[in-house]
C-alpha cells in the first residue's frame, strides 16, 4: 500500500466517522424525521436506522 492510498483510506474514515457523528447528534435532537436525517448526513436511511438502534440500546 502507498502512502497516498493510506492517506485516502484513512481520509474516507474520517468523512464516514463524520457523517455518522453528524446523524447521531441529529437523531438525539429528535426534531428531524429519519429520512430527513439521512439526507443531511448522506448516509443511507438503512444506516440511520441501524444508528437509531443503538442509541436505544444505549
Amino acid at each position: 500500500m502507498t502512502l497516498q492510498m493510506n492517506y485516502q483510506e484513512k481520509y474516507e474514515q474520517g468523512v464516514e466517522q463524520e457523517k455518522i457523528d453528524s446523524a447521531m447528534r441529529m437523531i438525539e435532537d429528535g426534531d428531524l424525521p429519519l429520512e430527513k436525517v439521512a439526507m443531511y448526513s448522506g448516509l443511507t436511511l438503512e444506516q440511520v436506522l441501524e444508528l437509531k438502534k443503538e442509541l436505544q440500546a444505549v
